[in-house]
């Protein structure tokens, strides 16, 4: 046995996508990073060793995906994977592959796969170094840091340091959560075990082995939630944890559930009289023998997030990610319980109940206090394990979150300096880690940029054309190119019948008039038919109050039977905003026998939710409803790619091109006088609408930008600084040398399918500050 010595800046435990953002996130910026990952892939529950699909807040919310490290990995893997994705057993080993490359070829990053921490060395309350065993090589690693980010899940090195957790349920009246129980528990969620099938081509037999679990009764499925999409792969809901401890019985978890995987199986393929007819070609391909495991330790911080931090409208002052999934807390016992999440089981049986809609969160900020932890001076978390209540976790668990916080973490602990004391001196740089999360391609609900040194927030903007909003019919181009709603969760509804309130997202240009408003109407009776309108002002596009203030128009509709018609509204509103584009939202009230058509097309930036529950909820996967609108709303000005924010929000955020005009078009920066120049970083439209799981094989977002270049105006002339054809990326940096110049113009040549150029943000720099992606050079 070897011992080999190593010391770091930054020491993250655990590879799955929280540690993996953590990791290249601070090595980005200028730390000495070591990873330390014991298994030998990359990512996790993500893995294809467990193959869950990350899931994140555009589940629920229209451009709510996540940005930053996790979107370039999922955008890189989309356009080389040929695997379809599906809920559960799809991921393949392109993916393992896409996070590999991206460690490895992350400067400062060294990684050790095969590595688990065993143990860790304490002085006072600081952490000094752990302790590690590589498998399978004889070796034992020790290695010292100054900064420790726990992202193992479990918490183990936090419980190795003596760190405080929580584990269980904490009582409803311990925090006034309403969806805590009424006693406190040591009960945590349990884990999943996945498998994948194959299509032989002719009849294959199957024999369970005798140890495997027997299933006999199809109402154990039928009557308890436990839904069969597909014969393909599965199931979310083959989950067993108590009565065994999800840590230490971890193994007994892992033989269990393959005893149970394997007679469900039988069952499906041998005695159910649904699908054993169609399972008669089908034979296991894959059965994952690493449990899924979604709870354990909760390791305390100096911030507790509670069910009330999911819902609340406050902002933390250190908000540093952001979170949108539902409070998915799953029945204790699993399999072994007689109803598999009753909440999520209603919806999916009955897309129309309001089940479950007090569980219907955010999007909602993260605080860093929650993953500096309470009783260490250097110890981070990210991932499962934050400072969180179990009501919480419920939301905070699901992987494009933890990954988000994976690389709040990282970043912070690579601008934190001289590290004494992460609790005190956190204040100190918050500001700084905001801004260079937001310089990284991260989204922050309540920040935008205010980089001093971004140069283009000094420029006047302007553009070849701009794309005019008249509005959109249920006959209008589709430039979505392929993606889909996901189908493997309850997308509702797909068609925008008035049995409940139905609203839709308008921009409005600065200073622009409404004169009149059309709706595309088909009425199902055989009477004319009154719908009740009105018009809000809305705060963002994730305003989901009913009641958003005093109305602007309010009126009423007359349908006459049969359809679709354009029925007329003429609401004669004032500007709204002299300097601003705004988000208005058009109301349609419940009229049973009507139906508002959904259009063909998406309008980039402004689609419809529909009424739950007391609130609005996202409509379908991110539609927009038929509507037209006079005067045609200058929605997308140049002026937008200098707001601060990367996304549709507070308006749409984004340029877009005239798509009656043929590329190229271009975007210009102008200075009163001469800047100097040396990096560059676009924002381009795309991968946002929807989560991954819509998006199909080799995709590449039409809304993205293709070939495009940079010019710099040096002496009245234009030169090309940049270059770039066969793009992918939504965030790209070009780092060159400098020049003074007082314009720069973006030429873009083609996209990768919508007529329109489209985007979000230019920021100009006299330095070479943006990190950049290592996977675009």
């Amino acid at each position: 046995m070897q011992t080999i010595e190593e010391t770091y800046d930054v020491v993250v435990s655990g590879g799955g996508l929280a540690g993996f953002s953590a990791a290249i996130a601070a090595a980005r910026h200028g730390a000495s990073v070591v990873l330390i990952q014991d298994r030998p892939v990359l990512g996790g529950n993500s893995s294809s060793e467990v193959r869950v699909t990350p899931h994140g807040a555009a589940a629920f919310h229209g451009y709510a995906r996540e940005t930053g490290i996790i979107s370039e990995a999922l955008i890189e893997d989309r356009a080389t994977n040929h695997a379809i994705i599906r809920e559960n057993g799809w991921t393949n080993s392109v993916w393992d592959l896409v996070l590999y490359d991206m460690a490895v070829r992350t400067p400062g990053l060294t990684l050790h796969l095969n590595t688990t921490a065993y143990d860790a060395e304490i002085d006072g309350d600081r952490i000094v170094a752990v302790h590690a065993r590589v498998a399978n090589a004889e070796t034992e690693l020790l290695i010292r840091g100054s900064v420790f980010i726990d992202c193992t899940g479990d918490g183990t090195v936090a419980a190795l340091a003596g760190a405080e957790s929580r584990t269980g349920e904490e009582a409803a009246n311990e925090f006034d959560e309403l969806h805590a129980p009424d006693t406190a528990t040591s009960h945590t969620m349990g884990s999943s075990l996945h498998f994948k099938t194959i299509d032989t081509g002719a009849p294959i037999d199957f024999e369970a082995p005798k140890w495997a679990h027997r299933y006999d009764d199809q109402s154990f499925f039928t009557n308890g939630g436990r839904m069969i999409p597909t014969l393909e792969s599965g199931y979310w809901w083959i989950e067993i944890g108590t009565p065994w401890d999800t840590l230490h019985d971890n193994e007994t978890i892992r033989h269990e559930l393959t005893r149970h995987v394997l007679g469900i199986w039988d069952y499906l393929k041998n005695r159910d009289p649904h699908w054993s007819p169609r399972a008669a070609n089908l034979a296991l391909d894959w059965v994952g023998q690493i449990p899924g495991k979604r709870e354990s330790r909760r390791v305390l911080g100096e911030y507790l997030m509670t069910e009330h931090d999911l819902g609340a409208e406050d902002r933390f002052d250190d908000e540093i990610a952001y979170g949108g999934w539902y409070i998915d807390l799953h029945t204790i016992g699993g399999l072994l319980k007689e109803v598999a999440e009753p909440v999520t089981t209603a919806r999916l049986m009955d897309p129309e109940s309001s089940s479950g809609s007090t569980t219907y969160v955010g999007p909602f900020g993260v605080p860093l206090r929650t993953l500096i932890a309470r009783d260490l001076s250097n110890l981070m978390m990210a991932g499962r394990n934050v400072s969180a209540t179990h009501v919480a976790l419920g939301s905070l668990r699901v992987m494009g979150t933890t990954a988000l916080m994976g690389q709040a973490a990282g970043t912070a602990a690579a601008l934190i300096g001289e590290v004494t004391d992460l609790r005190r001196q956190y204040s100190d740089i918050i500001g700084d880690v905001q801004q260079a999360l937001l310089r990284d391609g991260c989204f922050l609900p309540h920040k935008k940029n205010e980089d001093p040194a971004d140069l283009a927030l000094r420029a006047v903007t302007s553009s070849s054309s701009t794309q005019s909003v008249h509005g959109v019919g249920p006959g209008s181009a589709n430039w979505l190119g392929g993606i889909d709603h996901w189908r493997g969760y309850p997308v509702f509804p797909f068609r925008g019948e008035l049995k409940r309130r139905v609203g839709q997202w308008v921009a409005v240009g600065a200073g622009q008039p409404i004169s009149s408003l059309r709706m595309a109407l088909h009425n199902h009776a055989d009477a004319d038919r009154v719908v009740a309108a009105t018009v809000q002002l809305v705060d963002n596009i994730w305003d989901y109050r009913i009641d958003a203030g005093k109305p602007l128009a309010e009126g009423e509709l007359l349908v006459s039977p049969g359809g679709p018609h354009w029925v007329d509204w003429q609401v004669d509103i004032d500007p709204i905003s002299d300097s601003e584009v705004r988000f208005i939202r058009i109301d349609l009230h419940e009229s049973p026998d009507v139906e508002w058509v959904v259009s063909s097309a998406v309008l980039p930036g402004q689609i419809a939710a529909y009424e739950d529950g007391g609130r609005y909820r996202r409509f379908g996967g991110g539609s927009t409803m038929s509507f037209q609108i006079e005067p045609a709303q200058a929605a997308y000005p140049a002026s937008e790619v200098t707001s601060g924010v990367t996304r549709p929000h507070q308006s749409p955020n984004q340029w877009r091109s005239d798509p009656v005009f043929p590329l190229p078009q271009w975007l210009r920066l102008d200075w009163a006088t001469p800047q100097s120049v040396c990096q560059v970083q676009l924002t381009f439209a795309g991968h946002l609408l929807r989560e991954y799981h819509a998006y199909p094989p080799l995709y590449r977002d039409p809304q993205t930008v293709r070939d495009y270049a940079v010019e710099a105006l040096v002496d009245g002339e234009w030169h090309e600084i940049v270059k770039v054809t066969g793009n992918i990326r939504t965030r790209v940096v070009h780092t060159f040398d400098a020049v003074q110049t007082s314009a720069l113009r973006l030429m873009i040549y083609a996209t990768n399918g919508d007529p329109s150029a489209g985007v979000y943000e230019i920021r100009c720099y006299a330095d070479d500050i943006c990190t950049e992606n290592i996977t675009q050079q």
